[in-house]
């Protein structure tokens, strides 16, 4: 058995987005699908499974092998699939559609779950699950539902290292099975052991990838992974935030306990931690999103004595999913939006015109925000977002998604910006390449607490 791609084109309100693909993919294989935002991939799995064109776009060509109920497909952003309030009524949800008998139904349930390390989840609202613990849920309905074909979008952008090598074992476990596994992915880390057929995607057009090329993908993305040099902040310096008596309760159970903390005015500092250990939390505290026990003052003040409006104005969040921060339908207006109400000076309109060219955002105006491809949204965002111009950023897991080159490019415009205007950033991110060169300080979070991690800096 086979799936078989011929002379397939897709545009959406006339603008290519797939360009005469030919594609021969054998079944019960690992495929990789790789490549920059916005070249493709993600519309291709759409089509695959069925979605595209029924819900928007015009496509010639043909796809065949793709028999109706035999593909499942998981989202770069799960949380547009899910329907109701828990990952256990998620999953019975979707084995109640496909007539699963009630009695089997329990069972089933549990061993995904468990299979993708969910289990402990299988009772928590859904809203209030981190994106990389939301991703953890979306693999096991896809689990439960035992399809044939397992598309994947983007399917570790929000995991930590330890469950992003995990789950890809397991994913390789069920190619083992005889099921076809196809994942579209900017970080090719990991991958190599397992031989993955590797199809590289540019402009619409895709090819498969054979020897040296492959091991140099590869290569490349190692490289990119070296250790992130950090130093600690300066003893006596005053800091911008300052965290005394935290606690963070979830649940009824404590998420995270800060004794003493400082975050410091004008520097970049990185935020890591396992999946769901508190980071995005922490983030929603510091922008009264959510109440917290203990003391967070801004520039001296108690944020809970702050009024929120000109508070919003000083400290602004960037999301985890790029569609929650849009207000509006299309590229255009979101840009007008944020041209109106920005407070960033070095952002021009000639600047911005400059700034979507390097995106690879020109032509978008017309664009409805949520038919661009989850790289797309996270650039333009991101524009959005530093276009706004807080004097302190919120950046949560900003490079999701975003191939090395976008995320040179969007470093490229945070740093002209910040020359202009200063800006505090403070960024959760489990995709660590990249950064080497940006990060002033680097905060940990694990058994509950938060710390600093690097070396003291030493003046030359």
């Amino acid at each position: 058995m086979e799936y078989r791609i011929q002379h397939l084109n897709f545009a959406y309100q006339e603008e290519p987005v797939l360009v005469d693909l030919n594609l021969t993919l054998p079944a019960g294989e690992l495929y990789l699908f790789s490549g920059p935002s916005g070249s493709g991939k993600s519309t291709l799995l759409r089509i695959m499974a069925g979605l595209l064109p029924r819900y928007g776009g015009t496509l010639t060509g043909e796809v065949s092998g793709v028999e109706p109920g035999t593909a499942s497909l998981m989202f770069q952003d799960p949380s547009l699939q899910f329907a109701l309030d828990t990952p256990r009524h998620e999953v019975e949800f979707a084995l109640e559609n496909l007539a699963i008998p009630a009695n089997q139904i329990p069972a089933k349930v549990e061993q995904a779950l468990k299979f993708c390390q969910a289990g402990h989840l299988a009772d928590r609202r859904l809203v209030t699950l981190s994106g990389g613990e939301q991703q953890l849920v979306a693999l096991a309905i896809i689990v439960a539902m035992d399809s044939q074909l397992i598309l994947l979008d983007e399917p570790f952008a929000s995991l930590d290292h330890d469950h992003r090598t995990q789950l890809l074992a397991r994913l390789v476990e069920l190619k083992n099975q005889g099921k076809t596994v196809i994942i579209a992915d900017h970080d090719l880390q990991g991958y190599r052991q397992y031989q993955p057929t590797v199809i590289a995607f540019e402009k619409g057009r895709c090819r498969l990838l054979q020897g040296e090329e492959v091991t140099e993908r590869f290569d490349q993305a190692e490289q990119l992974a070296r250790p992130l040099p950090a130093y600690l902040p300066t003893e006596g310096t005053t800091p911008l935030f300052s965290l005394a008596d935290l606690k963070l309760i979830t649940n009824g159970a404590t998420l995270l306990t800060i004794d003493q903390l400082g975050l410091f005015k004008d520097r970049v500092t990185l935020l890591t931690g396992e999946s769901g250990s508190g980071k995005t939390t922490l983030f929603r505290a510091l922008t009264k999103l959510r109440p917290y026990l203990g003391s967070v003052t801004y520039q001296g003040l108690e944020i809970k004595q702050a009024k929120s409006a000109p508070y919003a104005r000083q400290v602004g969040l960037v999301f985890q999913h790029a569609s929650d921060q849009y207000l509006n339908v299309t590229v255009k207006e979101e840009l007008e939006l944020s041209q109106q109400q920005g407070q960033n000076p070095y952002f021009t309109p000639e600047r911005v015109q400059a700034a979507l060219k390097k995106l690879g955002l020109t032509g978008m105006d017309e664009r409805v925000v949520y038919s661009l491809s989850g790289g797309q949204q996270k650039k333009l965002q991101l524009l959005l977002m530093l276009m706004m111009g807080q004097p302190v950023l919120l950046l949560d897991e900003p490079f999701a998604g975003l191939d090395s080159k976008s995320i040179e490019v969007v470093w490229e415009l945070i740093d002209a910006s910040r020359q202009v205007w200063p800006q505090t950033l403070i960024i959760i991110s489990h995709q660590l390449a990249g950064l080497a060169n940006h990060i002033d300080y680097r905060l940990h979070l694990a058994d509950h607490h938060l710390t600093y991690q690097g070396e003291v800096h030493h003046e030359s």
